[in-house]
């Protein structure tokens, strides 16, 4: 058959076909007498296979490792591929999550008295069965729950922080495989989910605001003042603390909203943030009164 017909069997079009054959994706060794491209069921079938895989986002680089490649290969390349596209659909959901915070609180401008609470790393991966599983998580978050519920009827922005691996960041040499892209470990924790206002920042080191759009969230909605809550108290907690103290922020601690893998570590942490840096502390319960109504 002829390029025309070609192009109306496939849905391509007969620029787009002599493209492929320029590239070698489809070659057309057939010529009429009057040296127009002829089109066999064999290469029809190939060009549609070429417009399947354009149409699930391969490159032509790859398209050309698929078309002949055994079924094993081409059933990896479209799992990676899925991962691709789910990544990419989580980085699009994150976005139109920020801008749905943004356009709620444009009408009046900065949130409720500046302030925003932050919380770190509470995700599954710290749950029993998890890769860093420790019971006490179950400590704090009852009590982050009704303060991520009364910061939301106030007005107050949540603002999540987790960690998420791919396999070759260097964090993952001191500490077990944990919080993988893409899998059950990295995901929030049922209890303590976020809203669809809240907002979600993805770390791939302790400190929140390094590798990451953290200041710039911070920034659109006009925070003054952070109120730091999650796990580990003296590790990511006060790293990225600390940070939003050297970057201008007046950080307060919500004491019984953070803990640590054991007693030592959260006092350690606390004493350090308490007396290094003057944070504020106080309990869940009363964190946001003490800043919104001082």
């Amino acid at each position: 058959m002829t390029i025309k017909k070609a192009a109306d069997l496939t849905g391509l079009t007969p620029k787009a076909i002599r493209h492929y054959e320029s590239l070698g994706l489809c070659p057309c060794f057939q010529r009429s007498e009057g040296k127009y491209r002829l089109y066999s069921p064999r290469e029809l079938d190939r060009l549609r296979l070429i417009r399947y895989y354009r149409e699930l986002g391969f490159s032509l680089e790859e398209i050309r490792s698929l078309l002949d490649a055994p079924d094993g290969a081409v059933r990896e390349a479209l799992t990676r591929q899925r991962q691709k596209v789910t990544d990419e659909i989580a980085r699009q959901q994150r976005t139109l999550a920020t801008l749905n915070a943004a356009l709620s609180t444009a009408p009046r401008g900065a949130v409720q008295g500046g302030v925003a609470v932050v919380t770190i790393d509470l995700q599954n991966d710290i749950l029993e069965g998890g890769a860093l599983a420790c019971k006490r998580i179950h400590r704090i978050l009852p009590r982050l729950e009704k303060l991520f519920d009364h910061a939301r009827a106030r007005g107050v922005p949540v603002i999540y922080i987790c960690d998420r691996h791919e396999p070759d960041d260097p964090e993952l040499l001191l500490w077990n495989d944990h919080m993988l892209a893409g899998s059950y470990g990295a995901e929030i924790i049922d209890q303590v989910a976020p809203r669809p206002q809240d907002m979600i920042v993805y770390k791939n080191r302790f400190n929140g605001f390094v590798n990451t759009n953290l200041q710039a969230v911070l920034d659109m909605l006009q925070v003054r003042t952070v109120v730091m809550t999650g796990w580990r108290t003296d590790v990511c907690v006060a790293q990225t603390a600390i940070e939003a103290f050297y970057r201008g922020y007046r950080v307060a601690l919500a004491e019984d909203g953070v803990d640590s893998t054991s007693q030592a570590e959260h006092d350690s942490g606390l004493t350090l943030m308490r007396i290094n840096y003057g944070f504020d502390c106080w309990p869940c319960e009363t964190v946001l009164e003490k800043l919104l109504d001082e």
